[in-house]
């Protein structure tokens, strides 16, 4: 297969181990040519442990930046679409969708809104309705429990999260867009954490679990769709690229524990990137 030309549209938090920072390292080792189209730049992110952070919304620069790659005929392959700092951006996916990219293209999107049964702060009713409409050009949803909830206005259910809380949540969401969707950040129970998923062609739902490890890691969803879309860009299975994934997340949330990272700046991901393209090479249609 040609090298899929792909692009990442989210922010850059500057000096942490998320969002564009881990989004791009993670798609090139697995074969994926990346273009970015960042959204915001901010000094670092903006979860617990960080204040005065700054912010640049960069929603002005980014149709020239459009209009020059029009000018240039460049189409891609597949869109990964992380955090959208406002309605504007969420609305303007739509045409970059539909503009510059393949017949074939695989667009892949983490409607990034809100974490804990909670909206992230600055995030409204509006933006949460924005993102139920740009839910409908992507081929694959993956958003956490709580944006899932957030989608089909379903009240946040309390871990532990099981068949019977979440699954009517993944039906609620394929009923709505007939896509695939990979529920991310799913508590079996107190010693699990993984993802369900469904196939928009099987509507089985199929879990894959990992050990919990104590604390709070921030960036762990932005790697975790980073590798979901990284093996689908390379036409492995949405099975294949679950497991994959919630076993690198385990992996490299193991290690920041172990080495006494402090997470606050992110997870040490960068060691473990061998494993990801050892897995690649795997028989691709598993």
């Amino acid at each position: 297969m040609k090298q899929p030309r792909i692009l990442v549209i989210q922010d850059i938090s500057a000096s942490c181990r998320i969002s564009m920072n881990v989004a791009v390292p993670i798609l090139s080792c697995l074969e994926n040519w990346v273009s970015i189209l960042p959204t915001a730049l901010l000094s670092t992110h903006t979860g617990k442990g960080f204040e005065e952070y700054t912010f640049l919304d960069l929603s002005t620069e980014i149709p020239a930046i459009l209009n020059h790659w029009r000018s240039l005929g460049i189409k891609f392959d597949g869109i990964v679409i992380g955090y959208l700092g406002s309605v504007e951006q969420i609305k303007l996916m739509e045409s970059i969708i539909t503009q510059f990219t393949t017949e074939e293209a695989l667009i892949v999107l983490d409607p990034v809104m809100g974490d804990h049964g909670k909206l992230y702060p600055g995030y409204t009713s509006e933006h949460v309705e924005a993102m139920r409409e740009l839910c409908q050009f992507a081929d694959v949803l993956i958003p956490n429990v709580t944006e899932a909830c957030l989608l089909t206005e379903t009240s946040y259910p309390e871990k532990p999260h099981t068949k019977e809380k979440v699954e009517p949540i993944i039906r609620k969401l394929t009923n709505k867009n007939k896509k695939s969707i990979v529920l991310s950040g799913v508590s079996g129970n107190e010693k699990q954490v993984g993802a369900a998923f469904v196939t928009k062609e099987i509507s089985i739902v199929h879990y894959t679990f990992s050990e919990v490890y104590p604390g709070h890691f921030d960036g762990v969803g932005d790697l975790f769709t980073s590798v979901v879309a990284g093996f689908l860009f390379q036409e492995h299975s949405l099975k294949r690229a679950n497991e994959v994934a919630v076993n690198y997340i385990s992996r490299v949330v193991k290690r920041t524990i172990e080495e006494q990272i402090d997470p606050l700046y992110g997870i040490a991901f960068e060691k473990d990137l061998m494993y990801l393209m050892k897995e690649l090479k795997k028989e691709a249609s598993y």
